[in-house]
């Protein structure tokens, strides 16, 4: 969850993601005619428990809501975090990220080598207090044994800041099988460049889950296991790390 808290020295460009949304909608009406129906969808409830937070409550429940579709010439995801939800004070920090898909707007059969597609691609972070905008691209890897592995490489704008910066966020999902165990192996690291007076920042969220649905008859549908979070230089502040596992539960849909 962002901060209400060097650089690429260039002038924010205001209107830089306003174009590059419109350009989506615009692109999405164009090659679809109307907004079409998602070709697939997977939403998830993800409960976290965990102890060496910084800057606030050392000891945190997150409870997270995260969405994922794709339709004909792309794919949608989002997500919030709900700090405390069970307690006062609770806190409220989402991202939503729109992709356009190069393979599918030229009507490619296949990728191109290890890559399987290139995405344009454009987010929008926000929370009580934070707000950055996100353009660039997601490159789709296509690597035996992953489910997914992708990397977006981006321009990030906190608008706090009079510059802009960069991050790269590689993602992936590995499914691992061991006898009758069923294990995801997934995550993404943030890296983020320095910006104003933040310095670079690096945020790991990987995790291991037990495939329990997959004992009861309900393969993916109940995930249970650890996501270890790794945070250096928490919220851009020089020197505030954090590294601890969280427990987790997670419930798909």
């Amino acid at each position: 969850m962002k901060s209400c808290k060097g650089s690429l020295q260039i002038p924010r460009p205001r209107t830089a993601m306003a174009l590059v949304l419109a350009a989506l909608v615009w692109s999405i009406t164009i090659c679809g005619g109307v907004v079409p129906a998602s070709e697939w969808s997977s939403t998830e409830v993800h409960l976290l428990h965990g102890e060496g937070f910084r800057l606030g409550d050392e000891v945190r429940d997150i409870l997270t809501l995260t969405h994922a579709s794709g339709w004909s010439y792309g794919s949608n995801f989002f997500f919030f975090d709900i700090a405390e939800p069970f307690a006062a004070g609770t806190d409220v920090y989402g991202e939503w990220y729109t992709r356009l898909s190069l393979r599918r707007i030229l009507a490619c059969e296949s990728g191109w080598a290890f890559v399987d597609d290139l995405s344009f691609a454009a987010s929008i972070n926000a929370g009580s207090c934070f707000r950055a905008y996100l353009w660039g691209s997601t490159l789709h890897f296509s690597i035996p044994g992953f489910s997914f592995c992708n990397l977006d490489v981006m321009v990030y704008d906190n608008l706090e800041d009079t510059d802009i910066t960069f991050i790269l966020i590689p993602a992936w999902d590995v499914p691992i099988t061991v006898g009758p165990v069923e294990l995801r192996f997934r995550g993404f690291v943030d890296v983020t460049g320095a910006e104003g007076d933040r310095v670079r920042q690096i945020l790991a969220q990987p995790q291991l889950l037990l495939d329990v649905g997959h004992f009861l008859g309900k393969k993916g549908q109940l995930l249970v296991g650890m996501e270890y979070e790794y945070y250096r230089n928490k919220f851009g502040i020089d020197g505030e790390d954090e590294s601890f596992p969280q427990a987790m539960v997670a419930w798909s849909f």
